[in-house]
This record gives C-alpha cells, structure tokens and sequence, in this order.
C-alpha cells in the first residue's frame, strides 16, 4: 500500500481551521481542506492538502493508496517537530505503508524530510507552488498579505525598525558614525540570533516575563532587575572602552561590565528558578548554572586582567578558584539529585 503524506509544519490545519492530526483518509483530507479554505482562502497548505489527493487519486488507479496529512505546531523547530515525529510512528503502526510519497507547500515543511526518510521508503517528494500573477498590482498585494503574517513581520519588519531607531537615535546625539556602527553590530547579533535559534530563547524570556507579570510571581522584579543590569553593564562597559584606542577596548568593557552582567545572569536563574518551583518543576539545575555563572565570570574577568597587567600568577589563581566554584556546583547538583 502506497501513503501520500501532506506536511502541515507550523499547524495552520489545527490553529485556522479547528482540526486535530493526523488526518487519515481521502474524505477527511477533503474535507479539512475544505474547513481550512473556509477559514483562510489565500493559506498554501490547502493547496497542498488538495494536490496530496490529486497524487492519491492518481497512484489509485495502478494500486491502492491512501493520503493522509500531519501537522506540527505553530511554535516552528523542536515543538512541532516532535509532534509531526509522534504522529508518523502513529501512521508507520497503524497503517505500515510499504512506501509514501511526500507533499508539502514550501521549503520550512521540508525540514522534516529527514524524519520521514528515517521512517519510510520515500517514493518522491512534490513542492506545491501556488500560481500567481506577474502584474505589479499582484505583487504589490502578494507583499501586503506577508507582511499581514506575524511569522514573517517579525522576521522583515522588526530589524528594519531597529535599524531605523538605532540611526535615528545616533542622529538626534549627532553621532552619526556611531549610528553606522550601531546597525553593523545589530545586524551581526540578528544573524547570529537566526542562526543559533537565540530569538527563540528571547521570545520565550519575553512570555515568561508577562506570564509572572499577569500571575503576580515574585520572578516578574527578577526579570526585570536582571534587564536592567543587564543594560546598565553594556553603558559601563561601551563607556570606559570608548577611552581607549587599542587592543584593551575589550578587555576594558569586560573588566567594567562583567560584574553587572554576573548579577544580571544570577538574578535571571533566581527568577526562572522561582517559576519552576511556583509550576511545580524540579529547581536542581539552577543550582549547577548559578555556580557555573560564577565560574565563567571569574575566568572572564581574570583573563581580562591578563590582558592588561600580564600577571600570570594572578590568572593561574583565578581560574583555580574558578574550576573549584564549577567543581562546587556539580556537587551540589549531585547531591540534589540523590537526595
């Protein structure tokens, strides 16, 4: 028996149209599809879902076939991944495809190719593209409806409003030169974000803050001392290292700021520590990461040292002092752990 499987990643079926995955059989394809073009006519996985019963109906008439469509979730990465991952052991269980062949609408779905592989014999794989006309007047609206998206505001429209706030801020001080300075360290924080996944960590300390903010947890002052300080050791930091010409302009921002960033990043623990114990999830880690905040901060700020006294007596110390403060948290971690 051949399996066509429709890739939903970011679970627009479920979110839009109300329908749980995965959906098994040619009718229920149809008419999620159908339910998913009620609620939003423009969105491509109803392409998808169609073209998947198209490729069904066709490989039909030499053998039998059945097509069925998976979802993941609409936080895109590890979440939706793992369910779209369930719910094919679900499909390779209950209906043992002796092949499939794969359909999906763009290039995101097709990040999970390599779950399917691991799982079935894949006959093919079919990229739907929507039709759309070459006109400006279609172009210009085609813009209009993504930037209408809040997955892909986020991504276009966000670094560009930074950038506009950083050179016009570096304007109104008449600094212009560090303006440009400004968006070239932007840009290499943003890429490196998208590349690394680091915007997920800031969306998800962001929904901690305004969950402890809305359920009245003590974490909410912890979040926002930590940010704070945070912000306050970058200005100290950039504020003793413009003095300097050379070299020492970053070992000088360390040494200043690398104690603002050390409570910033103790008082983060306490306060994601403090949620863990209000949900009733087990604190052990945040003692080890406590300990190890320590130590790196000790390794940084000696090194830092170094690089300006050259005592290499004084850097031997600290980062003994600093395997002992590590060595410490594990410890402790352990013995959390037994007991």
């Amino acid at each position: 028996m051949k399996l066509v499987i429709v890739i939903d990643r970011d679970n627009d079926l479920g979110e839009k149209a109300g329908v749980s995955s995965p959906v098994i059989g040619r009718e229920n394809v149809l008419n999620a599809s159908l339910k998913l073009g009620i609620a939003d006519p423009e969105d491509s996985d109803v392409n998808a879902m169609l073209a998947g019963v198209k490729v069904c109906d066709e490989v039909s008439k030499h053998e039998e076939c059945d097509v069925v469509v998976v979802c993941g979730d609409k936080k895109v990465g590890t979440v939706s991944d793992k369910k779209i991952a369930q719910q094919l052991d679900e499909i390779a269980e209950t209906i043992k495809p002796e092949s499939v062949l794969v359909v999906t609408d763009g290039s995101e779905d097709e990040f999970i190719l390599p779950l399917i592989y691991s799982r079935f014999k894949v006959d093919s794989v079919q990229r739907v593209v929507v039709k759309q006309s070459k006109t400006i007047e279609s172009t210009y609206f085609m813009i209009r409806r993504m930037l209408n998206d809040p997955k892909i505001a986020k991504i276009t429209l966000a670094p560009i409003g930074m950038i506009f706030l950083v050179y016009s801020l570096a304007l109104l001080f008449r600094y212009p030169e560090l303006g440009i300075g400004g968006i070239i360290l932007f840009l290499g924080v943003y890429f490196l974000a998208k590349a690394y996944g680091w915007d997920r960590s800031v969306e998800n300390y962001a929904a901690a803050i305004k969950r402890s903010f809305v359920e009245g947890r003590v974490s909410f002052v912890l979040y926002i001392t930590s940010a704070i300080l945070l912000i306050v050791g970058i200005i100290q930091g950039v504020n003793a290292a413009v003095a300097e010409e050379d070299y020492r302009i970053f070992t000088i921002f360390i040494l200043h700021s690398i104690a603002w960033f050390t409570i910033s990043g103790l008082l983060l623990t306490f306060a994601r520590a403090a949620d863990s114990y209000a949900e009733g999830r087990s604190t052990r880690k945040y003692y080890s990461i406590t300990f190890l905040i320590i130590s790196c901060s000790i390794i940084l700020w000696s090194s830092a040292r170094f690089l300006i006294n050259f005592d290499l007596r004084e850097l031997v110390l600290a980062f003994f002092l600093a395997m002992i403060v590590a060595f410490a948290g594990f410890y402790v971690f352990k013995q959390q752990r037994i007991s």
